[in-house]
């Protein structure tokens, strides 16, 4: 089903009111100094000869606008071709005119003969010249403007398939995760499995409904928040997990959703390493529209490996696509410890 913006004029209004703009553009140039030009002219207030040449000008326009321009793009050759229509179409309006001139010239400029001939010839063409330079500049202008919309809705919607397949990646990584903390759960201790499965139902709803680009910023730490205290029903209670999450006074930002969870799933993933003294670190804090979120864990040393394809460069890549330099991420491994720093500008 198609939406309708609500006021959106039609493609045929938005053709009807380009016309109007341009003939009234066009009277503007070609009309209107006539008339003036008429009224400070008593012996030819009443030529109609003037009014004829605005119209064919005007007509000029418009075969050059909508069929000439036309026919000439896309084909190869395309400015010489154009170039050469339009000097055989100035060729035959000059000459019409320039017989107009020499057959029915105004009273007030009979005596002068032919000086006459030739300066309305030059006048003339120089009007023909002008009339399709102006219909070529607005035509290619408005032609550009469209391969430019019609280029950036290709990439938004490049944008948003690339956006959709990572998304699609990130999902079963993180029922993945989490199903295997509840399977770990189910021998340890039956009862915190059973509240496990509980707050996993509330994660997916979150991961699978909350379908949209954006989401509220309190709503995404409430389900980094959620997701952390499943994780710690597998840990041992001697692990610390520190955590701090202040949406201050950007909760009600809009924010991109499962942006904070790929850091947090592997600082669960990886730093619970059995090791005293390993801790997990997730801080979430957001100030006036700047959302800075660090998350840092033991590890065994050696490469840090992410064997599910989504990490940090699945991150990166979602954080250029939505925010561009709006956004930074920077990863740090040093004596055993992972940190990762996010910086978004809301």
């Amino acid at each position: 089903m198609s939406s309708k913006i609500i006021g959106q004029p039609s493609l045929t209004t938005q053709k009807w009111v380009k016309f109007f703009i341009h003939l009234l553009f066009l009277s503007i140039v070609f009309i209107l100094p006539e008339i003036l030009m008429s009224r400070n002219m008593p012996d030819i207030s009443h030529s109609w000869r003037f009014y004829v040449k605005s119209v064919v000008f005007v007509a000029l326009f418009y075969v050059n606008y909508y069929l000439i321009i036309d026919y000439c793009l896309g084909k190869k050759n395309w400015a010489l071709r154009l170039a050469l229509i339009n000097v055989a179409v100035i060729a035959v309006v000059v000459s019409v005119m320039a017989l107009f001139h020499s057959v029915a010239p105004p009273r007030a400029a009979r005596h002068v003969g032919m000086v006459h001939v030739f300066t309305g010839i030059f006048r003339d063409l120089a009007m023909c010249v002008l009339t399709i330079a102006l219909s070529m500049a607005m035509k290619l202008s408005d032609y550009w403007s469209k391969i430019s919309a019609r280029h950036k809705e290709m990439e938004a919607a490049q944008h948003r398939e690339e956006l959709a397949n990572l998304k699609s990646q990130l999902n079963p990584h993180f029922l993945f995760n989490t199903l295997n903390s509840i399977y770990a759960l189910i021998a340890i201790s039956p009862a915190k499995a059973q509240n496990a499965v509980h707050e996993l139902s509330r994660l997916l709803r979150y991961v699978l409904y909350e379908n949209t680009p954006t989401v509220m910023l309190k709503d995404e730490i409430e389900f980094i928040n959620n997701y952390i205290k499943l994780m710690k029903l597998r840990l041992s209670e001697t692990m610390p997990v520190h955590v701090t999450l202040d949406e201050g006074n950007s909760g009600n930002c809009q924010i991109a959703p499962l942006l904070f969870i790929s850091p947090v799933e592997n600082a669960f993933k990886y730093g619970n390493i059995g090791v005293p003294g390993a801790e997990i670190s997730v801080s979430i804090v957001a100030n006036d529209g700047v959302v800075k979120c660090v998350v840092s864990n033991h590890y065994v040393p050696g490469p840090v490996s992410d064997d599910s394809g989504i990490g940090d460069a699945n991150l990166r890549r979602r954080l250029d696509l939505i925010y561009g330099k709006d956004a930074s991420l920077k990863t740090v491994a040093e004596n055993g410890v992972y940190v990762v720093e996010l910086i978004i500008k809301l």
